[in-house]
């Protein structure tokens, strides 16, 4: 009994050693207590890792370093979405290349497939442009290419069945 008191009482002390308590950060500690009126968000994307020094006071490990400039890059990238234009390109190409795939296969409206799916690469590339995480536009983009490759197989097919075939 007296040896498993003493290894409870050990590993107690171990774990107090090399655990730390959670507590708030210090001042000396983070980033966090910056007067929010003393910098705006465009300064802070335009902020260099010494000017960010100079205002905590204290020298940025290489991990702060990285996470500073990853939170930069984020910022900055939400910062140019918010001032674009938030029209549904996205929608409209997805929706211009299922026409234009499901209209290859109908008889005489095979032609209107090559405009639709020429609308669709290109509302999906400028939907793309303006928010590169737009899942719609990438399957407008996906569906646009499908259907030109369908479209090129197909009068290949065509023009290798008449170069074939006997005029007798």
């Amino acid at each position: 009994m007296t040896k498993f008191v003493i290894s409870l009482l050990l590993m107690n002390i171990f774990f107090s050693l090399v655990t730390k308590a959670a507590s708030t950060p210090s001042k000396e500690d983070s980033l966090l207590f910056i007067k929010e009126s003393a910098i705006k968000i465009q300064d802070l994307v335009a902020m260099k890792i010494r000017d960010v020094e100079k205002i905590t006071g204290k020298k940025l490990s290489l991990k702060e370093k990285l996470a500073f400039k990853i939170f930069q890059w984020k910022l900055k990238k939400e910062l140019i979405y918010k001032g674009k234009d938030k029209t549904d390109k996205g929608k409209t190409a997805m929706i211009l290349g299922i026409i234009g795939i499901s209209s290859l296969w109908i008889p005489y409206l095979g032609i209107a497939s090559i405009p639709c799916t020429i609308l669709a690469l290109v509302f999906g590339y400028q939907a793309k442009k303006i928010n590169p995480d737009d899942s719609k536009a990438k399957t407008a983009i996906v569906l646009g290419w499908v259907t030109i490759g369908l479209y090129v197989l197909i009068v290949a097919l065509v023009i290798a069945i008449l170069a074939a075939w006997s005029w007798g």
